[in-house]
């Protein structure tokens, strides 16, 4: 038996990545999914290769800081699915720079889509999902893409990190918010290492940088500071969500679960 089947999700940041990757394992996974991103080219993409699945999906342009973007997606998930059971956060943005170099406007665009993105999309998820109540057992859940830099830190990317630490915060306070309310809602967060996308391309290149080395050796040097000696692919992410939305982990909430190779243990 398929874990979400028959499920409605919405996926942001679904343009490639973490977020592609994990729509596409939805639908084989028995889902229906409302894919966004705010790059239009890179959602098609994502679009065409579950279209080849045979699987049911709808996709929009989506700027998840933006109030307006967040009800059009909420409602086309209503209007076409009837509703949706499943959101994943996943849409952020990366900034590496060293705290003396950074100023305000970098600090606040982080901010507002890695942060008020999350907090945006919960709440109107919650006003939806809450009136699923009675419905099913569970009436629905959140799933937050956090990042071990909100556990281990993160040199020239404290912003980041900051960042991600808020979303792991937030996460622990609505999985108690939604309980205290009795919405019987679930959310939780997953915490990727290093993992092979543009963001962790772009990690890698500072991680050469740091050590004094050539960017092709970015790749191999990360791969060290994973104790399985590989970088993340998307699909282990992926993975994890999945569980995290499905019936396989009705009795998980406010939890973290971290998908990163031992990287923030070594």
């Amino acid at each position: 038996m398929n874990r979400v089947d028959g499920k409605v999700a919405i996926v942001t940041g679904a343009g490639g990545g973490i977020g592609r990757a994990t729509a596409e394992l939805l639908v084989d996974c028995g889902a229906k999914v409302v894919v966004t991103d705010v790059d239009d080219e890179a959602l098609a993409a994502t679009v065409e290769r579950i279209k080849l699945k045979g699987a049911d999906v709808i996709s929009l342009r989506h700027d998840v800081a933006n109030d307006d973007d967040w009800r059009q997606a909420i409602s086309a998930a209503i209007d076409v699915f009837g509703g949706f059971e499943i959101l994943v956060n996943n849409a952020g943005i990366f900034l590496q720079k060293s705290i003396e170099e950074t100023v305000f406007e970098e600090y606040e665009r982080v901010m507002r889509v890695n942060v008020w993105g999350v907090m945006q999309g919960t709440k109107y998820a919650i006003q939806s999902m809450k009136e699923r109540i009675g419905e099913s057992h569970q009436a629905g859940t959140i799933v937050n893409v956090a990042s071990v830099a909100a556990i281990k830190g993160s040199p020239f990317g404290s912003i980041y990190s900051a960042s991600k630490g808020a979303v792991r915060s937030f996460t622990r306070s609505m999985a108690r918010e939604v309980a205290a309310l009795k919405y019987n809602i679930r959310v939780n967060a997953i915490y990727p290492g290093i993992i092979d996308t543009t963001m962790g391309a772009a990690a890698m290149k500072r991680i050469a940088d740091s050590a004094g080395e050539s960017n092709n050796r970015g790749r191999e040097l990360a791969e060290d500071m994973h104790l399985i000696r590989r970088i993340g692919d998307p699909l282990d992410i992926a993975k994890g969500i999945v569980y995290l939305a499905s019936e396989d982990a009705a009795f998980v909430t406010g939890t973290e679960l971290v998908v990163d190779g031992g990287f923030s243990v070594k």
